[in-house]
């Protein structure tokens, strides 16, 4: 007859597992508070804003998206400057179709321009022909969610501010574990815009004074990057004081959903980027802890239950069972009520294993981007 074995390890062990389940639920980027209170718009205060975009070759996406971004429903006025690349036909025709808009206004990049990366100033160029204070920095593959988008994000364009940062959600039909690691990465940068220094920003969706930019001469320290604009933009201009936040779904830009290699070099770039870039130690030490917490709990899940049958400890056994059960119950109601919070809906059964996964597809990006030619993504001459 076996008989149920009760010691100093057996109650030490039990103790930590549960302790361990209930606990590291909590570092996670999903359950440290973001509470922005939504705008209702403010037309009355808000100032005229000059929108940038930098469309090369994608005419099909400019003349989606374009139409609603000059429709925009904004009393100050609003004028939207586009730059492209001279020899762009295709670009070029869409825009004769929108020729007589009054809010419309097309420069070139010169031929002459070498060495520096293309996006970087045709957004320069743009900064430079805006009429108007505020400038507006989207990507044309995004499309805005409502006619209220510059009439939410512009009311914040107060004297105490000079950026404002806004979300950016994936179209319907962009995979579940990609809409997924975006929210779960805005989180975490959402948690610094609004309690700390901003770090980076992982939307095409701000806000940002000319004067501050020209003041700072632009993209200056990081020009031979060839992308990451709105990373490095926040990075060095934004901080504590002058940054605020618009989060209501009406005010978000929609970006279609990327390709297989766009995502990936998304990846790739950051992880070159931020070795430039101000306070990455501090951003990437909070997100590794929370990594480290996750799976360490699961490590010692499946150690203690190894250990537990081996050796006939079986209330260690039952404890590591609850213990699982009560990371999976408590980690999926933390993600479920942050979802909620943007308006996407996931399978509760998938919760768990895309946070797991988030590190294996880090580490997937880091062995890439340790192997890739470093050429790829800087310009060979600055």
């Amino acid at each position: 007859m076996e008989y149920i074995v009760i010691n100093e390890i057996t109650v030490i062990v039990s103790v930590l597992l549960l302790l361990s389940a209930l606990i590291t639920p909590m570092l996670n980027g999903f359950f440290r508070k973001t509470e922005v209170q939504e705008g209702q718009g403010g037309q009355e205060v808000a100032p005229p804003v000059s929108i940038i975009l930098t469309p090369h070759e994608n005419p099909q996406e400019l003349e989606r998206n374009l139409p609603l971004i000059i429709n925009q429903n904004y009393a100050p006025g609003f004028e939207v400057i586009v730059v492209i690349w001279k020899g762009d036909h295709e670009t070029e025709d869409v825009l004769k179709r929108f020729v007589d808009d009054p809010h419309l206004y097309t420069t070139y990049v010169p031929d002459s321009a070498r060495y520096m990366s293309k996006k970087k100033l045709a957004i320069t160029l743009g900064v430079k022909a805006a009429k108007n204070e505020w400038l507006v920095f989207t990507d044309i593959e995004s499309q805005p969610a409502s006619d209220q988008w510059l009439s939410l994000m512009a009311q914040h364009c107060d004297e105490s501010k000079d950026i404002v940062l806004g979300y950016t959600d994936y179209e319907e039909g962009t995979s579940d574990y990609r809409r997924f690691e975006h929210l779960h990465t805005a989180f975490y940068l959402l948690r610094e815009d609004l309690k700390a220094t901003p770090y980076r920003h992982n939307c095409c969706n701000m806000l940002l004074r000319k004067s501050v930019f020209i003041k700072g001469d632009g993209f200056r320290g990081n020009l031979k990057f060839l992308r990451g604009e709105y990373d490095f933009l926040v990075n060095k201009y934004a901080d504590r004081n002058n940054t605020a936040v618009e989060l209501h779904p009406d005010s978000w830009t929609i970006e279609q959903e990327p390709s297989d290699k766009s995502w990936m070099n998304k990846h790739l770039f950051y992880l070159e980027n931020r070795q430039e870039m101000d306070r990455s130690l501090r951003h990437r030490l909070i997100y590794n802890t929370d990594q480290c917490a996750q799976h360490l709990n699961y490590i010692f899940i499946i150690a203690a239950t190894i250990y537990s049958v081996l050796s006939w400890q079986w209330i260690i056994t039952a404890a590591a069972a609850i213990s699982l059960i009560i990371t999976v119950i408590w980690r999926t109601i933390i993600a479920k009520k942050a979802l909620r919070l943007f308006y996407q809906e996931l399978g509760w059964w998938k919760i768990v294993p895309y946070e797991v996964s988030i590190l294996y597809h880090n580490m997937n990006y880091l062995i890439r981007h340790h192997k890739a030619d470093k050429y790829d993504f800087i310009c060979h001459k600055v």
